[in-house]
């Protein structure tokens, strides 16, 4: 019964494809499975109650491991699973997994009952994967793109060293951290959008996000990547790649910008020639054509035909000289020509001056003019860009006041900023018009009450001049009650 029981274990165990073999403490095989002869190309009848050579079976630099490791097991010590290089019968070079048991007798380990499984196969695959493994990790380590993974929730799960140097933080500072804490306000709301749809579609290309660096300035990147997907094809994580743009982008910017600069200048040229061939050519049309009709009837007019031709040219003279020197004033500060020469001056004495300047042009409009200033008040500007503001303002409002109207010219100050505004009882601007005054390409223009000409030049150059100085200037006006000009300039820094 014994016999057939033993035998039945024999053929079952011949059956499997690792090699079973049992070793006595003088290595002889004692029992040996089928195996053998399909793993090492030995028979089991050959192999079978001889003692095993180690130097025939075993790779040579692995002959002391394999010694010591016996050693050790017959003396009691349990060393199994360990892998062994040896040969088979046609020398072939062969990777043996092996685990054992001890037999024992009477406490004595007196023999090894192994399996040995082959897996040279299994070795050459991880070497392959290790070697691709390894190849792959060069590429991601030297890499100069910078690299990402995210996790479905956007936390940063990877990057690779371009990453970290372009964005200054260390792996151990931004592993873990959500991507965006490393975006505006205005780019996480991007990135949420932007990051769904990602992992709904399972890839991205060309997505612009603004990135601040460890040291709070920002970069300009454009991202392009893939989602992973796991094998029962959930999310599982994504691989993104960006490019730093920030040059790119400033030179769009300043492309940009150049191209408007071009604009506004042939805008400004043609306002310029604009003016010189008509603007500038009324007044000087009316001056000869009323100076050539006094020439030739001097003798035929009576007294108020005569003052009302004089009225005529002299306002028309007026004109031509405001004109021209507005004229002078803008083309100067659009070529960098006109010189800033910002220092402390009292507004009151320019307000006061200019008022004595355009009193009698208010005055034959019976247009009364109030000044409420403080006596004494002072601003950090250039005077003579303040005085061409404060000229053009009183005139425009004279301009377009009507007969027995009034201007009120006021100051405020509070200690940081000086204000001026100057009010007129006068026709107002609809809230249309008001976008157009302050811009040179409108050509915007509206004649005075008694058809007083103008260019739509003077509000642009005192536009120009409050901001050059660091104010502003701004409008309130409604259609037949009037408007208010504000500017603000800087107070001198003894008054901050």
């Amino acid at each position: 019964m014994e016999e057939e029981q033993s035998f039945n274990q024999t053929k079952f165990l011949d059956l499997l494809p690792e090699i079973v073999f049992e070793l006595d403490k003088d290595l002889n095989i004692k029992f040996l499975n089928q195996a053998c002869e399909k793993i090492l190309g030995y028979s089991k009848s050959v192999l079978i109650n001889n003692k095993v050579s180690l130097k025939d079976f075993v790779v040579p630099v692995d002959i002391e491991k394999v010694k010591n490791d016996i050693n050790k097991n017959f003396k009691g010590t349990h060393i199994s699973g360990n892998s062994y290089r040896i040969f088979n019968k046609a020398k072939e070079e062969l990777i043996l997994e092996i685990y054992n048991n001890h037999i024992k007798k009477n406490g004595k380990v007196v023999g090894l009952r192994c399996i040995a499984i082959d897996i040279t196969e299994k070795e050459k695959n991880y070497k392959k994967l290790t070697s691709q493994e390894n190849h792959y990790r060069q590429i991601f380590q030297n890499s100069p793109i910078p690299y990402q993974s995210l996790d479905d929730k956007g936390i940063i799960l990877d990057v690779n060293p371009a990453w970290l140097e372009l964005i200054g933080y260390s792996k151990e500072e931004i592993i873990g951290k959500n991507f965006t804490s490393l975006l505006s306000a205005e780019n996480q709301n991007k990135f949420k959008k932007v990051f769904n749809i990602f992992k709904q579609k399972g890839e991205v290309s060309d997505i612009q996000f603004d990135l601040f660096k460890k040291d709070g300035s920002v970069i300009y990147t454009n991202y392009h990547g893939k989602v992973e997907y796991s094998d029962s094809k959930q999310f599982y994580r994504t691989h993104c790649v960006f490019n730093d743009i920030t040059l790119q982008q400033k030179a769009e910017q300043t492309l940009i910008k150049s191209e408007q600069r071009l604009r506004e200048l042939n805008t400004t040229k043609d306002k310029f020639f604009s003016i010189i061939a008509h603007d500038l050519k009324n007044p000087f049309n009316d001056l000869m054509g009323f100076t050539q009709l006094l020439a030739l009837n001097i003798e035929k007019y009576d007294k108020s035909k005569i003052e009302q031709f004089v009225k005529i040219i002299h306002q028309s003279s007026k004109l031509a000289y405001n004109l021209l020197e507005n004229l002078l004033d803008w083309s100067r500060s659009q070529t960098g020509i006109l010189k800033f020469n910002p220092e402390k001056i009292p507004i009151n004495k320019l307000v006061d001056e200019n008022i004595d300047l355009l009193e009698s042009t208010a005055r034959n409009k019976s247009i009364q003019i109030y000044s409420e200033f403080d006596k004494e008040l002072f601003a950090f500007a250039d005077k003579n860009m303040v005085r061409t503001i404060i000229r053009n303002l009183i005139s425009n409002a004279i301009k377009y006041t009507k007969q027995g109207g009034h201007i009120n010219i006021k100051s405020y100050n509070d200690n940081k900023i000086c204000e001026i505004s100057v009010s007129d009882s006068g026709i107002g601007i609809s809230e249309e018009n008001i976008a157009k005054i302050f811009k040179i390409d409108e050509s915007f223009s509206t004649i005075g009450t008694e058809r007083e000409k103008g260019t739509g030049l003077g509000l642009i150059l005192c536009k120009e001049f409050v901001e050059k100085n660091g104010g502003k200037l701004w409008v309130k006006s409604e259609p037949n009650k009037g408007s208010t000009f504000f500017f603000t300039l800087p107070l001198p820094e003894s008054e901050f």
